[in-house]
């Protein structure tokens, strides 16, 4: 018989690898560069409108109360800019290689919404950031705390110069898809 702990990490690889292989997700997904001169796109209608480097890929889903998906609300955030929103599962948790997907849109006054489909149920977490000047890049310190605001999902106090962890991160994701609120923290 196989331990919990198996049958858990047996069940999540399966749900990246599902995730790797959705209709959903290989729209959403690039090569992996934002500047990668092949890799050439045209602006999306609200970027063109907005004057921000927003591409079709970037675009959130559209929101549908009971869907299996994650509805994000990402809160403290004025209208400059853009905001992005990266969604990862355990599995090389804030890694470049672990990130299931990326959205990005631009950012309104108090709040935005953000919803993403999900092909699974699971656990997942959200990592998110208010990229003020829209450069695509989230602006450091020298000591790597961010100079934007940002937060993850559960809203995890970090007190120390170390990544979050997963388990402070993570939440579940039911059939019917999860109502969460993210509010940014700006350390600048």
């Amino acid at each position: 018989m196989k331990s919990n702990a198996y049958m858990r990490k047996l069940s999540k690889a399966f749900v990246i690898l599902s995730m790797m292989g959705s209709a959903g997700f290989a729209v959403a997904q690039d090569n992996g560069s934002d500047d990668n001169d092949e890799f050439r796109e045209t602006l999306s209608e609200i970027g063109v409108e907005r004057g921000l480097e927003l591409y079709p890929r970037d675009k959130a889903d559209t929101c549908v109360p009971g869907a299996l998906q994650i509805r994000a609300t990402i809160h403290n955030v004025s209208k400059v800019g853009m905001v992005k929103v990266e969604l990862f599962g355990e599995r090389d948790f804030l890694k470049k290689k672990g990130k299931l997907r990326r959205i990005r849109v631009p950012a309104e006054d108090g709040s935005v919404k953000v919803c993403i489909n999900l092909p699974l149920p699971g656990e997942y977490a959200l990592v998110g950031y208010h990229d003020k000047d829209g450069d695509r890049r989230l602006k450091k310190a020298w000591n790597f705390k961010p100079k934007e605001p940002y937060g993850l999902s559960n809203n995890p106090e970090i007190k120390s110069l170390r990544l979050p962890k997963f388990s402070e991160t993570g939440f579940d994701v039911p059939m019917e898809g999860v109502d969460i609120d993210i509010h940014l923290v700006d350390l600048s």
